[in-house]
Parts: C-alpha cells; sequence; structure tokens
C-alpha cells in the first residue's frame, strides 16, 4: 500500500454513485470515500468546505497529501488502514490541514465497502473536532503555568506564541483594563517595547484603536485599513513603523461581564475572518478569563491579607507596617507624626437597635469621611469593630495635631448624622493622639500613649478629642495595679471588698420595704475606691461575673438574717446574665441562703436587652419563674425603654438619679418624671426615684405620685452592722424627720 496519488483512478459503480448523489452529497457531515490506498475517490460537499478544497482538486490527491507529512498523522492513517485488514470498521483521530495550512483536527470512522463487482472501498465520515483538540492543548498548557504558579505575563505571552503558531502572519497582544478604564499591556511577545509602553494608561473609549474601542463597546472591533479608519485616528503613527495594516481585538469579560482585558490579532494584510480564526478567539478568550480570574483571585487574597474587606482600608498589620516605615522616614527628615486613634461612641447600640446592616454604612461612611479628609501621605486603617487609625504625616506643630484631631471628630459624626439619620443622637466619636518622637520614642509606645489618649477622651464624656500627656500614663499604670489587686482580693476569699445597704422607702406610709445591696472595695494601701472606678475595671478584667456571684450570694445570706421580711435589690450585670445559667444559679443560693424568692428583686438595665433580646428574655422569664422580681434599672437614659415595657412585665421601674438631680430647676426633668411615674402606674407597675437627696425632690416626687425614694435622704449605704439602728429609728415613721435621718445614719 502506497500513498502516492495518481491521475486515473477505478471508477465507483454506478450503484454507489447513485446513493451518493441522492443521500450524502447534501449532508453537513464530511463524508468520503477512499481505495484501499487512501486515494480520494469521492468527496462530498461538507468535507470540501472543512479543508477549502473542492472536489475537482480533492479527486486528484489522497488522504497523505493532507498531512503535510506529519509523522503523527501518516501514522494514524497506516494503523487505521491496518486494522481494516482485519476488521470491517474501524475509529480514530488525525491531524490534516486545509488549503490556508491551517490545522484540522478529524475525527473518522472508517467502514469497509464492497460493491456489486467484489471490490473494496472504504467510506469515512470526518468530524471536526479541532476546536476542543486545540483548547485542550492550550488549555493543558496555560494550566501547567497557573499550577506553576507562573507570572501573569508569562502565562499571556504563552497564550500569544501557541497562537501566533497556529496562525501564521498573525501578531498576537493581549491587554488588561484596569479599574480606571486605562490600558495596561501585559502581553506581546512580538510587538516592540516602544509600542507597549505608548500605550500603557491610554483611556478606552469610543475611537481608541482596536483594542480601546473594543473594550469600551464591550464587543469585537475589526478595523481592516488602519490608515484610514476613524478608531485609530491618532494612533496611526504608533503602528506604522511595524508596518500592520489590520488589527482585530476581542474583550475577554469576567463573570460578572465587565471587560477585564482585550486581545488583538495584528495583521499585515487585512483579516478574514474564518472559522479556525473564530475558533482561535474563543480559545484565546476562555483562557486569557482564567488566567485574569486567577491572578483576580490572588490579588484579592492579598488585599483582604492587609485590608479590611467591608471599608477597603489597610488593617492592623499592613498599618503597623506603614507606621514603622514612616517613622523611619520621619527620623530620616527630623518631622513628626501624629497617631489619632478614633473610636465610635455606643456604636453597639446602632447594631442592637436597628440592625447590623445599618452598623456596616455607618463604618463605611466613617472609612470614607476620613480618607476624605486626610493627606495623601497620610495612613488610615481600620482595626477591627469600630476602632479606626489615622496617621497624620508632616506635623509641624502639636497645634496642627490638635487642629487635625478636632476637625476629624466633627467630621465623622456630622457625616454619619447626614448619611444615616437613623443613628441621630446615638453615634459620635472619641479620639485620642499622641506625638512622634515627642511623646514616645518608639512605635509600641505610640500606640499605648495614642490609646491612653483615647481612654481619657472616653472617660471624660465622649465625643471628644484628647492628647496624650504624661500623666495618662500614671494613670494607666495605677488602673494596671487596681485590676491585680482586685484579681487577687478575688483569689483570696474577696479580701477588702464588703457590701453596703442602701434603704428604699414606700412614701405613702413612710415605711423601710428594703436594700440595696452596693459592693464596696478598701484597698490596702489607696483605701476606699469608687464603685464607679473598680466596677469598670472588672468588667475590662473578665472579673465580673465571679465578682456578682459574689455579691449575690453575700446579699442574699445576709437578708436571711434579718428579722424583718425586707427585700434586697442586686444588680446584675449584662455579662453576668448572658455568662452560664444564671437562673440555676441563683436558684442554688436562694436554697442554700434560705431566703425567700419574693424578697429578692435582681435589677437590670435596658442594655442587657439589647445585646440580645431573645436571650434576654429568655433568662428573665426563668428567673421570674423562680419567684424573684425583676426591676429596670436607669429608666429613661436608653432609647428603647419603652419598648421593654411592652415585652416583658416588669416588677419595678427605677427613675434614673440624672432626673432626679434636675427635679427642682429644670421643667424638663420634672415633665419627663411626671410622665415615668403616670406610665407606671398606667400598666401597674410601682415607681421608685434614685438619689433623692433634698426635702423639696422628696416633695415633688410624692406630689406626682412616686411610689417609693431611695437616696442619701432617706439614708446613706450603711455596712449589715447599722441596718438594725437604723430600722429602729422608723419604728414610729410619724414622728421621724427625714432631713434628720441621713445625719444620724452617717454618725451611726
Amino acid at each position: 500500500m502506497t500513498g502516492q496519488s495518481q491521475n486515473t483512478h477505478d471508477t465507483i459503480p454506478a450503484s454507489i454513485s447513485a446513493l451518493m448523489a441522492g443521500a450524502i452529497h447534501q449532508t453537513h457531515v464530511a463524508v468520503i470515500v477512499m481505495d484501499v490506498r487512501g486515494r480520494f475517490i469521492y468527496a462530498n460537499n461538507a468535507f470540501s468546505a472543512l479543508t477549502g478544497l473542492d472536489r475537482r482538486t480533492l479527486l486528484k490527491r489522497s488522504i497523505y497529501d493532507l498531512c503535510r507529512d506529519q509523522p503523527a498523522s501518516r501514522g494514524a492513517i497506516e494503523s487505521a488502514l491496518k486494522t481494516l485488514r482485519r476488521k470491517s470498521s474501524c475509529d480514530g483521530e488525525v491531524l490534516l490541514y486545509n488549503r490556508d495550512h491551517h490545522p484540522i483536527w478529524g475525527g473518522f470512522s472508517v467502514t469497509k465497502v464492497r460493491d456489486d463487482a467484489g471490490k473494496l472501498w472504504l467510506v469515512a465520515t470526518v468530524t471536526d473536532i479541532t476546536y476542543g483538540k486545540l483548547y485542550e492543548s492550550l488549555q493543558q498548557k496555560v494550566l501547567e503555568a497557573l499550577i506553576q504558579d507562573k507570572a501573569l505575563s508569562d502565562i499571556l505571552t504563552l497564550i500569544c506564541l501557541e497562537a501566533e503558531e497556529l496562525l501564521p502572519g498573525i501578531t498576537m497582544s493581549i491587554q488588561r483594563i484596569d479599574e480606571d478604564g486605562r490600558i495596561r499591556p501585559l502581553a506581546g511577545p512580538q510587538l516592540p517595547d516602544s509600542y507597549k509602553q505608548a500605550l500603557n494608561g491610554v483611556p478606552i473609549g469610543p475611537s481608541v484603536g482596536s483594542c480601546g474601542t473594543s473594550a469600551y463597546r464591550g464587543e469585537p472591533v475589526l478595523v481592516n485599513d488602519i490608515a484610514t479608519d476613524p478608531l485609530w485616528k491618532g494612533y496611526t503613527q504608533l503602528v506604522a513603523p511595524m508596518g500592520f495594516n489590520a488589527c482585530w481585538s476581542t474583550p475577554v469579560k469576567n463573570k460578572c461581564g465587565r471587560v477585564a482585558g482585550t486581545f488583538a490579532f495584528y495583521s499585515h494584510s487585512a483579516i478574514t475572518l474564518t472559522p479556525f480564526m473564530q475558533s482561535m478567539v474563543d480559545i484565546c478568550t476562555r483562557l486569557c478569563a482564567l488566567a485574569f480570574e486567577k491572578r483576580d483571585y490572588e490579588d484579592r487574597l492579598q488585599f483582604l491579607a492587609h485590608h479590611d474587606a467591608l471599608t477597603a482600608l489597610p488593617n492592623r498589620t499592613f498599618f503597623q507596617r506603614r507606621l514603622s516605615e514612616e517613622a523611619i522616614r520621619a527620623r530620616r527628615r527630623k518631622s513628626a507624626l501624629a497617631l489619632h486613634v478614633i473610636d465610635l461612641d455606643r456604636f453597639k447600640e446602632v447594631n442592637d437597635t436597628l440592625g447590623h446592616p445599618v452598623g456596616d454604612d455607618v463604618l463605611k461612611i466613617v472609612a470614607r469621611t476620613l480618607i476624605e479628609h486626610s493627606s495623601k501621605t497620610d495612613v488610615i486603617a481600620r482595626l477591627g469593630g469600630d476602632e479606626f487609625m489615622l496617621l497624620q504625616t508632616g506635623v509641624k506643630s502639636a497645634e496642627d495635631a490638635r487642629l487635625r484631631a478636632e476637625h476629624l471628630i466633627h467630621a465623622v459624626r456630622n457625616a454619619i448624622m447626614d448619611h444615616v439619620p437613623l443613628t441621630a443622637g446615638m453615634v459620635s466619636a472619641s479620639l485620642g493622639y499622641a506625638l512622634y518622637p515627642q511623646d514616645a520614642a518608639n512605635i509600641d509606645l505610640l500606640i499605648r500613649h495614642a490609646d491612653m489618649a483615647l481612654y481619657r477622651a472616653k472617660s471624660e464624656g465622649r465625643n471628644r478629642a484628647c492628647a496624650f500627656d504624661a500623666s495618662m500614663a500614671d494613670a494607666v499604670n495605677h488602673r494596671r495595679r487596681l485590676e491585680h489587686d482586685l484579681r487577687d482580693a478575688m483569689t483570696n476569699g474577696a479580701s477588702g471588698l464588703s457590701l453596703a445597704y442602701q434603704p428604699q422607702l414606700r412614701l405613702s406610709d413612710q415605711t423601710v420595704l428594703g436594700f440595696e445591696a452596693l459592693l464596696r472595695w478598701n484597698h490596702p494601701q489607696f483605701g476606699a475606691i469608687a464603685p464607679d472606678i473598680f466596677i469598670p475595671i472588672a468588667e475590662e478584667a473578665g472579673l465580673i461575673v465571679p465578682l456578682g456571684e459574689w455579691i449575690l450570694k453575700e446579699a442574699c445570706t445576709t437578708a436571711a438574717t434579718w428579722d424583718m421580711p425586707l427585700t434586697i435589690a442586686v444588680n446584675l450585670s449584662p455579662l453576668q446574665i448572658f455568662d452560664g445559667d444564671l437562673a440555676h444559679h441563683v436558684h442554688d443560693i436562694l436554697i442554700r441562703t434560705g431566703l425567700a424568692p419574693s424578697r429578692l428583686e435582681l435589677e437590670v438595665t435596658e442594655g442587657v436587652l439589647i445585646q440580645n433580646t431573645d436571650r434576654a428574655l429568655h433568662i428573665l422569664r426563668r428567673l421570674k419563674m423562680l419567684g424573684v422580681s425583676i426591676a429596670m434599672d436607669d429608666f429613661g437614659t436608653g432609647y428603647s425603654s419603652l419598648s421593654y415595657l411592652q415585652i416583658f412585665p416588669f416588677d419595678k421601674i427605677k427613675i434614673d438619679r440624672a432626673f432626679i438631680s434636675d427635679l427642682e430647676r429644670n421643667g424638663h426633668a420634672k415633665a419627663i418624671v411626671r410622665a415615668v411615674i403616670g406610665l407606671g402606674h398606667a400598666i401597674g407597675v410601682p415607681v421608685l426615684a434614685e438619689g433623692v437627696e433634698t426635702e423639696s425632690q422628696l416633695e415633688i416626687l410624692r406630689s406626682n405620685g412616686c411610689d417609693e425614694a431611695q437616696g442619701f435622704l432617706i439614708g446613706r449605704p450603711m455596712p449589715q452592722a447599722s441596718i438594725a439602728s437604723y430600722l429602729s429609728l422608723w419604728a414610729h415613721p410619724a414622728s421621724t424627720s427625714l432631713s434628720q435621718t441621713p445625719q444620724k445614719m452617717s454618725r451611726a
């Protein structure tokens, strides 16, 4: 068997010719008939279209002539013919070349057929699998490059070189379109660097050559006369030295449909859009998109490693690195830096009452505001939660830093109120700042000092900026000492800790109803430490839960020893309520101490309900099932007090002392107190006023129908040993003067 073409062939019997003419000739499936040597005897229109050769030309050739002396292709044909010696049919794949010398991968199925005269013919159907084979081959190479983590430009260059090898006379280039809509050439191995540099940064538009226009339109653009086409006006001088006359550019889109890049075919002659070229376009589009997607994913991971996902600001790690770099630069230039630490006030209330989506909006607004009010050299970061940092560079004086701090505080608050009006009155910002190198010799110390200044701003009322000064370090050290000593006191049987009991009076008959247990700490070195100092320390140090358990147990133990069935009120912190099984713990204490549940009153603030309303309500209902009373403390200081009265049956409302202190001189305070008392009566809940210190305050409360009172006028907090003496003064309440009672008890 030979592969040589011959000019004379045996003729096909009439019977077979008739069948071909009728059924096979017009089918879309490529069909050929060969003799046993592989010479074409017949080819239908579909095969002619596949090869680009007319039927007359084909009948002068053999299948070997379409292999272009490719050993692999000839080997595939030889193997098929050998198989047909033993079998009646066989299948396989073969690489052929069309009239334009473009490769065609064909999947074939060959069957032996004998005519009436007994002569053997080979009838084959051929399917064009070029696209799949090319894509598979090029994809494998690209995937290997991706797995090897090669640079994006190297992967795109590989695509260009492979395409150029399959498309003689074509020069390929690939560009990326950045977020600003500018061209960034990434690959073009056959294009001069000067051309790629000239395109770098050019904005896409309706008339920016083939590539810029294709990216702008989001569709392919073919130009076959660059010199005269208006799309290339202004860019012809760039391409003229290379002699290109045609350019076909196609956009590469990501999963969201946004144009991520383009690739282009340049040619010295007009480009004819053949099916093979279109296949190459499809393949290159897919692979370019895959390469872009991988790089985008890697860039995203890299970004998230150094930036906050919500605000896109640098995170703590990135910020600290930049801070160190700027400190080195400042030392070299002998300039100063100001580190501003910004924390939102009452931000948790936004999340709890308005929802986390609103909270996220607030955080994004803060980020945008800080960017808008910073210079190009400043560095901004979100450290997590609602804490931000801004590093002010090029600081000329302490006044320069102060002005920036004040400006930031006002800008943040105004921006939040303008864009999220629902937060009006809820959110402000506190800021602390420290100077480098004036306030700190190193970065770690600078951060600590700025944090100290922030803490001072918070403790002085929030919504303000505070500069670091040396006294703050002493205050922080003192606070750390107190935390250490408080922890020691708890581990040594509550050494130095004690309870004081403040009486609560029923106003209708001046009868003492019970006492509120208040924690006191007598420090071995510093003496009496105020609760508003050590309670926040206990909360931050994680001591408030065991401390609360000790208070509850001590108070119930003491109350159980009283001769009279007076109530004992105990404050519960939010952390205490949500830690463990509080109802079980309270039940256990009541059993151990023998105190009747009806004598225990647990006080909670609305902050408990704000944190987790459903869980808090569940816990409070379980407590009520034990028979204890639940009072809402500090009523009126939050934003949702009224709504919580509706969803939970409190046993008492306690008006915050802030309203009582203004009762005599502030008409608004008096109106609020009157309204709260009326509300309590309307829903059948007694109202207690805290912080009553004068007869005038008491008289106003009594005249407005207030049920109970507590404060220095009624009695100061006292030790357990003084309770019996105090109660003896009220054995005959009609003869007791309230104005004298505090004085008597203060000497008790």
